[in-house]
């Protein structure tokens, strides 16, 4: 289960994500993401303090998500490694 949090300030928003990352719960990120994006905010932060676990799948999804104006922070050791993985 993913609870995602928004929050914004000064054309930054923070989606704080708290839970599971999987497959399903990822489409909804992918969603939220979309709509910032659509709304020109200047960034988007995905603060991955809560996130316990994802698998390879998702980490590629996620890692697809990074731009310019999207940036992905706080992520745990194990978090950031999958995500360097997948990068590759």
């Amino acid at each position: 289960m993913l609870r995602i949090t928004e929050s914004s300030e000064n054309g930054t928003v923070r989606l704080r994500l708290d839970g599971t990352l999987t497959a399903a719960s990822c489409s909804e990120l992918e969603t939220a993401c979309s709509r910032h994006q659509a709304d020109n905010v200047t960034m988007i932060l995905l603060d991955m303090t809560g996130i316990v676990f994802m698998n390879d799948e998702t980490a590629r999804r996620l890692a697809n998500l990074r731009s310019e104006r999207l940036r992905i922070i706080n992520c745990s050791p194990f978090i950031e490694t999958l995500l360097e993985t997948v990068e590759k």
